[in-house]
């Protein structure tokens, strides 16, 4: 009988520390009756029974089968006949998040170690499970750029208020200085503003409805970054979040068209404004997806800087699209 034994070497960290040892192990000329006879001894106290490994007389390990097998064949049955063949292993120098990830791509509910084919014991279920929890949530805070290398002391509690102080308004003052241009740059078209009010009053929406797409679109690249890590393609990910957001811009520019045509009863303003809200929304797309990526690429601090400057960002924008477009085409 040939064996198919997957294994896998990574990392530095001995899983000794983590086995469970006292595991059901039979031999493949075991049949269903003799394998509920071992699990039914009061003698045998064991620390999991997820699955149940089969091994040689050398305790090579060359096969395993779930609880569930043992209801659903009768009690003479050779377990070697519906026993799995195929074992995926790891080594005790594969990493915790790697056994994770392999439990997670194999469906299993624990890992199996061994050392040249000799079974040594298991990974848990809960270890694994504890595993994801914490690789999930340091992958959420380093795409944050929450990090130790981030950070002086681990307790926010204790970092000096000054550090705070000048770390957070580096950034705040950066946007008020953008919002102040914004300003000035705005007074550039009081006559147009004059002679167009409905102009005016669409500013809002348009720098609302902008922020709130780039909004939308960081969360979900987060936590889409969270779920998938390393197995995001990060291409094709984002031509397809710009694409979304293409079809979304669409679509939110045909309501505004149809609205201020309604209302207002001025067809060419609304496809003025409704032109500008399509090229305001596609360009913040951009500037929502890769301003965090471009802060983390210069050494800042994403968690700090990526609010305040995706914010200027998509409003400054936002707003010169849209006066571009309406000076254009007016």
């Amino acid at each position: 009988m040939s064996l198919k034994v997957m294994k896998h070497r990574k990392g530095k960290n001995s899983l000794e520390h983590f086995l469970l040892k006292k595991i059901p192990l039979v031999k493949e000329n075991a049949t269903v009756n003799s394998v509920l006879s071992l699990l039914e001894k009061k003698t045998n106290k064991y620390d999991s029974v997820d699955y149940i490994y089969v091994i040689d007389n050398k305790k090579n390990l060359i096969g395993m089968f779930s609880m569930e097998e043992i209801f659903n064949h009768s009690g003479n049955t050779p377990i070697k006949k519906f026993m799995q063949k195929k074992v995926v292993t790891v080594f005790l120098e594969t990493s915790l998040e790697k056994v994770a990830h392999l439990a997670l791509k194999y469906d299993l509910k624990q890992m199996p170690v061994a050392k040249s084919r000799k079974f040594l014991g298991v990974v848990s279920s809960r270890k694994i499970l504890s595993t994801i929890n914490t690789a999930l949530k340091e992958d959420i805070f380093h795409f944050a750029g929450v990090h130790k290398s981030h950070l002086d002391f681990e307790n926010s509690l204790e970092i000096p208020i000054f550090k705070v102080l000048k770390d957070r308004l580096f950034w705040l003052i950066f946007g008020l200085i953008g919002a102040m241009s914004m300003a000035v740059f705005i007074g550039l078209f009081e006559e147009t503003l004059t002679k167009y009010l409905i102009i005016a009053l669409f500013i809002p929406a348009i720098v609302y409805i902008s922020d709130a797409m780039g909004t939308q679109l960081q969360t979900v690249f987060v936590r889409d970054l969270a779920v998938l890590g390393k197995d995001l393609n990060l291409r094709k990910y984002i031509l397809r979040q710009i694409c979304i957001a293409s079809l979304t811009s669409v679509v939110i520019s045909i309501l505004m068209f149809a609205f201020i045509s309604l209302f207002w009863k001025n067809p060419f303003i609304a496809f003025v404004i409704a032109s500008a809200s399509f090229l305001s929304l596609i360009i913040t797309g951009f500037t929502a997806l890769f301003i965090p990526l471009i802060i983390k690429k210069l050494g800042f601090d994403p968690a700090l800087g990526g609010g305040p400057v995706a914010t200027v960002a998509s409003d400054m924008t936002s707003i010169i699209i849209y006066f571009a477009v309406v000076v254009w085409l007016l």
